[in-house]
């Protein structure tokens, strides 16, 4: 596997434009479970390559480890390469269930992690931190140039999209991102700058695999 040091290099002095990508589609979605190691449903691949024929050629693609974003950026390049801080959040004690059975076992846990940007009643990861790793990976690409497709998870791309914005981390659960919904922005050197955000495709997820 490739990894985002092997990525190729751009031309000098190109425009550095990001095209950050929601990963396809999986059981979980459908199931509100925690969990980012499951496989694309089989009709996501139809759904990505009509996305990959609309969008222009990327001088790179990279994704987050697991298996669903590896699968979403294998539709876009052969030669996508690995970006760790890209993953997904750690839902500690939480992986594997599902939101209804957290809101139904522990529901004190649920609305403080809701409510609270900065905790973990489920033992893993809070999302100050993911905005951060993710957050200091986007600022370290200014000066890549080119065009660039990363692939990533839902929760760290709302993550992104609020560090671009300057929101609060509160406003998480004001954003709805679909698999496949995407953040495009684009950067003089200095900061990145909003050029879109939202659905890749119309129409939702399928429903069924």
């Amino acid at each position: 596997m490739k990894t985002e040091a092997e990525e190729p290099k751009p031309a000098a002095g190109r425009a550095t434009r990001l095209v950050i990508l929601c990963r396809g589609a999986t059981v979980a979605n459908q199931q509100s479970r925690f969990s980012s190691g499951d496989p694309l449903l089989p009709r996501e691949r139809a759904r990505l390559g009509e996305l990959a024929r609309g969008l222009r050629r990327f001088d790179s693609v990279l994704h987050a480890p697991e298996r669903p974003a590896i699968e979403t950026a294998a539709a876009f390049s052969p030669d996508a390469a690995s970006c760790p801080a890209l993953r997904d959040a750690d839902y500690g004690r939480w992986n594997g269930r599902t939101v209804a059975d957290v809101a139904e076992r522990s529901p004190e846990d649920l609305q403080h992690w809701m409510s609270d940007p900065s905790s973990t009643p489920h033992g893993g990861e809070p999302f100050e931190t993911v905005q951060a790793r993710a957050a200091a990976w986007l600022e370290s690409r200014h000066a890549k140039g080119g065009n660039t497709l990363a692939v990533t998870h839902a929760i760290v791309l709302k993550l992104l999209f609020l560090h671009v914005t300057g929101a609060p981390l509160a406003s998480i659960w004001r954003i709805d991102v679909e698999p496949l919904g995407m953040l495009a922005l684009s950067s003089d050197g200095r900061r990145w700058a909003l050029r879109s955000f939202g659905t890749g495709l119309p129409g939702g997820p399928p429903e069924n695999g």
